[in-house]
């Protein structure tokens, strides 16, 4: 058994469990005539990546230039950068669009100039809305602002018009089906009249909206041209507790040894902290804080039955994780164990910890680091 061999902290990543919810998302969008372009920042993995291209994805999103250069060098030649262009890169981002078709996000005209002055190869702009999340993006009542950029954008014959992106982020403090399907109409609502007022000047411009709630509990998508989801490749408590999919669908876990035990507290400490889970938590119907739930060892994987009932990530230090037990499972380990543990929140684990291994051992490369150390 694979966990029989761990010595530390390690993610370990079920590949059935996140081949079926890569191909539950590819399908679901190919039956409605939506354009997927999946954002890789949860996996960042070119082997997790290439299973997608399997089905047929031929575009993604990522959230840097250097990760977008990770999956350049992997044979990905339309890629998304969704986040806010950095100008001190433009020498890398004039590099990588010399190699592959690129978007780019873009919300000031100065920005826009300095990328028209410098890039010499064709390039997608992005228009970046704020559809509720009031994280970036421009107020769709702007219009004053969108009609600006694209003035400029009409000085650089390299320089396309994408379209309008927008992230429902505020889909992800929903809780009940019906107000991420709110969310998500409202998003949609606000892209499409934006589409239908420019389209006459840029009949080849799209809408691109992306969160994973709602890309898994909106049932019909509507006239949205692309969908940017991520977190589902592999799912997390919070999608969970939103809805957005089961424990079963959960498709990493990590697993930590149990380095002291605490009978006057039924606590246990293990090791695995922020480092490893970063620190994100929910809210228990107590008030206290969670930041994993165990789950059950099996021989080649894990089982998420019962794992309401099982012990709880309490407390993270940097390398310590307070765990809270009761009675009746306090004793399900001992110093020396390996205990498992659903994330919180997969795409900051992932990116904490920078590498996985599979179920039967097999490393996974991660951007961050690789190879599993």
């Amino acid at each position: 058994m694979i966990y029989d061999t761990l010595t530390q902290p390690t993610l370990i990543l079920d590949e059935a469990r996140c081949k079926a919810n890569i191909h539950r998302m590819c399908r679901k969008a190919n039956e409605q005539g939506v354009v997927l372009r999946p954002h890789f920042k949860t996996h960042q993995s070119k082997i997790i990546g290439r299973w997608f291209r399997d089905l047929g994805i031929d575009k993604i999103t990522v959230s840097s230039v250097g990760m977008a250069r990770y999956f350049a060098d992997d044979g990905w030649k339309d890629i998304t950068i969704a986040f806010p262009v950095n100008v001190r890169q433009i020498d890398e981002i004039k590099a990588l669009s010399a190699q592959v078709r690129i978007g780019l996000l873009v919300l000031d005209a100065d920005t826009l100039d300095i990328l028209g002055k410098n890039l010499n190869d064709p390039v997608s702009i992005w228009i970046k809305i704020d559809v509720g999340t009031h994280r970036t993006g421009i107020d769709p009542a702007q219009s004053n602002s969108i009609d600006a950029l694209l003035d400029r954008l009409a000085h650089y014959p390299q320089l396309s018009f994408g379209g309008f992106l927008a992230h429902a982020g505020h889909t992800y403090h929903s809780r009940s089906v019906m107000e991420v399907q709110r969310i998500y109409g409202h998003s949609l609502a606000v892209l499409l009249d934006l589409k239908k007022k420019y389209v006459t000047s840029f009949p080849e411009l799209s809408i691109s909206l992306g969160d994973t709630p709602g890309a898994s509990m909106v049932e019909q998508f509507g006239l949205v041209d692309e969908l940017r989801p991520g977190d589902f490749v592999f799912y997390d408590l919070m999608q969970e507790e939103i809805g957005a999919c089961q424990m079963d669908d959960i498709a990493v876990a990590m697993a930590c040894p149990v380095v002291a035990v605490h009978p006057e507290r039924k606590q246990w400490i293990i090791y695995g902290g922020a480092i490893h889970f970063s620190k994100d938590f929910l809210l228990m119907e107590d008030g206290r804080k969670c930041f994993g739930r165990m789950v059950n060892v099996t021989d080649h994987s894990w089982s998420a039955a019962d794992t309401m009932n099982n012990p709880y990530l309490i407390s993270l230090s940097q390398e310590h994780g307070v765990v809270q037990c009761t009675d009746q499972n306090f004793d399900l380990c001992r110093p020396g164990d390996i205990s498992l543990w659903l994330p919180v929140h997969s795409c900051l684990t992932a990116d904490a910890i920078g590498a996985y291994i599979n179920t039967m051992g097999t490393p996974i490369d991660h951007y961050r680091r690789r190879v599993y150390e």
